[in-house]
């Protein structure tokens, strides 16, 4: 699991760059995304973006995932 702090607005910036950069789509506050085999879910409540890894490749550690997404939205 891995717990990011971002203001809404920040949140709101990292869904859209997420989306045009990435093709990576969060719909709401709540919900799962996928990319390269590998799906997330993801909470945002005010202040904390809460992601976990839901399945991935067997052959991909959890470790790398998170520091992957770390990248995508820091």
């Amino acid at each position: 699991m891995i717990q990011i702090p971002l203001t809404p607005e920040a949140f709101a910036a990292k869904s859209q760059e997420l989306a045009e950069k990435h093709n990576i789509t969060l719909t709401g506050h709540e919900g799962t995304l996928s990319k390269s085999g590998v799906t997330a879910g993801y909470k945002y409540e005010v202040g904390l973006l809460t992601v976990n890894i839901l399945e991935k490749p067997f052959f991909v550690s959890t470790d790398y995932c998170e520091t992957e997404l770390k990248k995508f939205l820091a």
